[in-house]
């Protein structure tokens, strides 16, 4: 069921809007000011948040600041006097997701209330469920970490716009997929979505690939060709591994997404082009701007509304859906009916680096398919090379703890400096969100951080100074 929060220090109005809200179906919580609020919201998980501008101990602006820095998954929306409109302006500037002015109208009312929920199933479909496919390709996205939330929010903020998208992310992070879902519940859908591997088409044949030729183009034209733009229009155009094209076909890209026409090889005429361009690549654009390798003006004309895809091993708390769903998908292409996996291969997985990330995954589980008798995945059914660095890594943790037994002030610190370690690893280097979560004051973590010489950038985030 749908959750909301009414925080508002004007009980009448607060009582009113809660039980307006709940005849029409909605679970609804309250809070007289944003202090209470924030209490409710470290505990309890509410999609919309309805607060007032103006209360006592955190205002409707704090709220909204203190919720955007722990990043939870809540859409704020404001309740605000005539006066105070101005900040509520400002707080969509900052996030805000709507604002509703005194007296509060049922209808006005019920109006955000639908928008802000239709955004969120939005996210919750993309995130929980397939999107809208061709038959039988069975894909889904899935993952419900903080990273991959973040990814989804910008995803659903994608499939209402026809901007071009450039999607980052090492190799077997799913960017195709991520394509999918914006192409298939976009306006677009009905159109055709094709993907090109740049990377994987002879330099000679890239610009006939894309844009077709006409017959006697070239030596061994013998037919005229469509190319993947006439075969994508009316839809999405997938260029994975734009990074890997060379500096003539990029300015003839950049041509196309300027003037949206191209001309085939060979050819005089020109052709409108009425195709989304989604752009992926692994490689450092920045980098290759700077070495001369990649266009500047190419580089910001796709990289309008980009998605930083996580490698697996920075969201490891997704590994056991993830594993859910291989097991669902290759029960039903192998005919078997293993059901589960146990304990300590979970554990083998989770504690993995994943070099190949999702995809490497899914192998280690498609091979543990053929191997398993059983109906439960069992940790001698993994690949060997992911069994080794379990046992390796279990040798090496118990090798710490007889060493540092020996001593205790050798052992708190051992274990100190490995729970901060893990504390940083999961989120994903961020002080302010470490500090929360662990339970430790972040003066505390800046200090231990300092004296275990430990560098959280390696961990995928920094915030904070360590000098503070």
């Amino acid at each position: 069921m749908y959750s909301i929060l009414v925080v508002d220090d004007e009980e009448a109005l607060r009582k009113q809007v809660v039980s307006l809200l709940s005849s029409y179906g909605y679970k609804v919580d309250e809070a007289q000011d944003g202090m209470v609020a924030a209490q409710k919201l470290s505990k309890e998980s509410f999609p919309l948040v309805l607060c007032d501008v103006k209360m006592p101990n955190l205002s409707g602006l704090e709220l909204l600041k203190h919720i955007r820095e722990r990043e939870y998954s809540t859409t704020v929306a404001l309740i605000t006097a005539h006066a105070n409109v101005k900040d509520a302006v400002l707080a969509m500037r900052e996030g805000a997701f709507d604002y509703i002015e005194k007296p509060v109208k049922e209808s006005t009312l019920l109006e955000i209330v639908a928008k802000a929920k239709k955004a969120h199933d939005m996210i919750q479909r993309i995130s929980l469920s397939a999107p809208t496919l061709t038959p039988g390709e069975g894909r889904e996205c899935v993952g419900q970490s903080r990273e991959m939330k973040r990814v989804f929010q910008v995803v659903e903020k994608l499939t209402r716009v026809n901007t071009s998208v450039l999607i980052r992310g090492e190799n077997g992070t799913g960017k195709e997929l991520v394509a999918r879902a914006i192409h298939f519940n976009s306006p677009r859908k009905d159109g055709p979505f094709v993907a090109v591997n740049c990377a994987a088409i002879p330099e000679t044949l890239i610009e006939s690939e894309l844009f077709g030729h006409e017959k006697g183009a070239f030596t061994g034209a013998d037919q005229r060709q469509i190319g993947k733009f006439q075969y994508a229009a009316k839809g999405t155009l997938f260029l994975d591994e734009i990074g890997d094209t060379s500096q003539a076909t990029q300015v003839k890209l950049l041509r196309v997404l300027q003037e949206h026409a191209f001309t085939p090889v060979g050819s005089a005429r020109e052709i409108k082009s009425d195709v989304r361009i989604i752009a992926a690549t692994n490689r450092d654009l920045e980098k290759m701007i700077r070495e001369g390798k990649f266009r500047e003006d190419l580089y910001y004309r796709l990289n309008v509304m980009p998605i930083f895809l996580p490698p697996l091993r920075e969201r490891k708390e997704d590994i056991a859906a993830l594993v859910d769903h291989f097991i669902e998908k290759f029960n039903q292409e192998h005919g078997k009916t293993i059901t589960s996996i146990s304990e300590d291969a979970l554990a083998a997985l989770e504690h993995f680096h994943w070099p190949g990330n999702i995809r490497e995954l899914e192998n280690a589980i498609e091979h543990g398919f053929v191997v398993e008798s059983s109906s439960t995945l069992s940790f001698n059914s993994l690949p060997d090379y992911i069994r080794k660095a379990s046992k390796k890594l279990s040798l090496s943790s118990k090798t710490t703890l007889e060493v540092d037994a020996l001593d205790w002030e050798r052992g708190k610190e051992s274990f100190e400096r490995e729970f901060i370690l893990q504390a940083l690893r999961k989120n994903s280097g961020k002080i302010n969100l470490t500090a929360e979560l662990a339970n430790i004051p972040k003066n505390t973590l800046l200090r231990k951080i300092k004296k275990y010489n430990i560098n959280p950038r390696e961990y995928g985030g920094w915030e904070g100074n360590l000098e503070s």
